[in-house]
């Protein structure tokens, strides 16, 4: 059986309904979805929760007593879990029909512990886009898997399917502000897990500008950078990468800057309008700053692309 893991906070019932239906319809059906409701304050969601729970004898609902957030939430599922794999699927995505059937026997075939796949991007309205996100190509060697890690996650975190083992051993994730995955994944090849990226798109990746503005920004480039020393397997690095964590300090206004420049730039990308481009021009002038985090973006899109032709 396969435990698909799943925090929910604030997500509207619309999107969310979406997701778990995705989930009910696998070709695979040999899976329980275990819900964690960690906003138990939004009566709305709670009864929506609810009456999933009550007509889907699959669908396992915990609401916690308060907020305690992703990482948390994520390892009370994982604690209640009764499968032989672990997959993770967020509340505002769509899996394809057949991936929890094709990541399984990608795994198994492979003789993998933890696989992860391609995604399709969709936005706020669901409109998808034409390209996956990555190369469509698979990557099976932990060394390919570790040189892209080095520069860049691509293990889209609501596509991950792995053994129970292997988050038994790593004794879930750790509380790494905006990077539990990250940096699971990289505690995942320091401990030879056996890892592997499936170039097929099995799962609708929805993007919030919002979202990308919290997670592309100043503190998530530093914390990035501090995770992946553990990738040179320096000595001591579980722990001191936590007290890194704890201690970084970020200048509010260049995150704030930073942040809104990403946003900009995303809204461009989307529309070509030539508004959009004036904004994000203007931006840039007034925050030349961020002109090192812009190259830094697309020096590793081209980086990954490079390893991936290899």
């Amino acid at each position: 059986m396969i435990s698909v893991l799943m925090s929910v906070y604030n997500e509207s019932k619309d999107i969310l309904g979406k997701s778990i239906y995705s989930i009910e319809m696998q070709s695979f059906q040999d899976w329980e979805l275990i819900i964690v409701n960690d906003n138990p304050e939004n009566k709305n969601l709670s009864m929506f929760l609810e009456e999933k729970a009550k007509n889907n004898p699959n669908i396992k609902l915990i609401t916690n007593k308060k907020n305690i957030g992703l990482v948390n939430s994520l390892n009370v599922a994982f604690r209640m879990s009764q499968g032989d794999y672990i997959a993770r699927m967020d509340a505002d995505d769509i899996s394809a029909f057949d991936r929890l059937e094709k990541q399984l026997s990608f795994l198994t075939y492979g003789n993998l512990d933890f696989v992860f796949s391609n995604v399709q991007s969709i936005d706020e309205t669901g409109q998808a886009s034409k390209q996956a996100v990555l190369p469509e190509r698979n990557l099976l060697d932990n060394q390919k898997i570790r040189r892209v890690i080095e520069v860049s996650d691509i293990a889209f975190h609501p596509t991950w399917l792995m053994k129970k083992n292997v988050m038994r051993l790593l004794n879930g994730y750790r509380l790494v502000d905006s990077a539990e995955d990250y940096d699971f994944v990289i505690r995942s090849l320091r401990s030879h897990f056996k890892l592997a990226y499936q170039g097929e798109v099995l799962l609708q990746y929805r993007y919030r500008l919002d979202s990308i503005s919290r997670s592309n920004g100043l503190r998530q480039e530093k914390i990035n950078k501090i995770l992946q020393k553990g990738l040179s397997d320096q000595k001591n690095w579980e722990e001191w990468s936590l007290n890194q964590v704890r201690n970084l300090r970020i200048d509010a206004s260049e995150e704030h800057k930073l942040s809104n420049i990403l946003q900009l730039g995303v809204s461009f990308k989307r529309s070509r309008k030539l508004g959009d481009m004036v904004r994000l021009v203007w931006n840039i002038f007034l925050y030349p700053k961020s002109v090192l985090s812009i190259t830094k973006r697309i020096l590793i899109d081209k980086k990954i692309q490079q390893i991936f032709s290899i």
